[in-house]
């Protein structure tokens, strides 16, 4: 491990645990550099690390502040089936790709079969990781039906997935069945986010379907539940049928009294 990755590793903890509170200042280089026993070069190049993923941000002839994920605060409304570019900028912020990465790879068996895909078959894998004003916000991992539409640059997925599959197929993405839960990530999601190890992330998982029903898309989203808000309407006048039988019916509701 480099004296570099020791310091920004160091200085994100203080970072994540308080020591540093969002809007402090950091020491002064020569300050950090005595403490570490490292050489500017050194400090920078860690400070840089960190500001790349947006725990800080320099000002000039100001120094190195902490940055608050607080201003960041995306609201998802789980009944309107929006690209995420889409929930970002629809929370006044600036949307940001970084990490992206494509492979076709053979996806698991539940992936396959909600992609009516057959079992072994390769699908295009899209991973990345997306900010809102330069701060992680979540890290997906999306699964593609292939289509010899599909670019194969890793440069042209920056942007909202839901418009290059408009653009490839000609049909709009409708709709989509997510499942949502909280959950533990990877220590390389956490790293990735932004976020302590051990810190719970909403995991979002739904398939997404043309307007036609065509499945086109799984995707696997760890959202920081520091930053994005879930929200759902309900009401008795959209309760949904339930498939198994057993739940109640919702009680009417009580006329008001006279």
């Amino acid at each position: 491990m480099s004296r570099a990755h020791r310091v920004a590793r160091d200085l994100e903890r203080r970072v994540l645990d308080g020591t540093y509170p969002p809007g402090s200042q950091l020491p002064t280089e020569p300050d950090l550099c005595a403490e570490f026993g490292v050489s500017r070069t050194t400090v920078r190049a860690a400070v840089g690390t960190l500001q790349d993923r947006g725990l800080l941000s320099r000002e000039q002839g100001r120094g190195t502040f902490v940055r608050s994920a607080d201003h960041v605060d995306l609201t998802m409304f789980l009944d309107a089936n929006l690209s995420m570019t889409a929930v970002i900028r629809a929370a006044g912020h600036d949307p940001g790709t970084t990490g992206v990465t494509v492979a076709d790879e053979v996806p698991p068996t539940a992936v396959a079969d909600a992609l009516g895909l057959p079992h072994g078959a390769t699908c295009r894998v899209l991973r990345r990781i997306r900010t809102a004003d330069g701060v992680p916000s979540f890290e997906s991992a999306d699964h593609l039906v292939p289509h010899p539409g599909l670019p194969v640059e890793a440069s042209a997925y920056t942007g909202s997935v839901y418009e290059l599959l408009r653009e490839t197929y000609g049909r709009p993405v409708a709709t989509g069945i997510a499942r949502v839960e909280a959950v533990v990530p990877a220590p390389g999601t956490s790293a990735r986010l932004g976020i302590a190890d051990g810190a719970p992330v909403l995991r979002l998982s739904q398939v997404h379907t043309l307007d036609d029903g065509r499945p086109v898309m799984y995707s696997v989203i760890h959202l920081r539940s520091d930053v994005v808000h879930l929200y759902v309407e309900r009401g008795l006048d959209a309760f949904p049928p339930d498939p198994t039988g057993l739940a109640p019916a919702p009680e009417p509701a009580l006329a008001p009294h006279s």
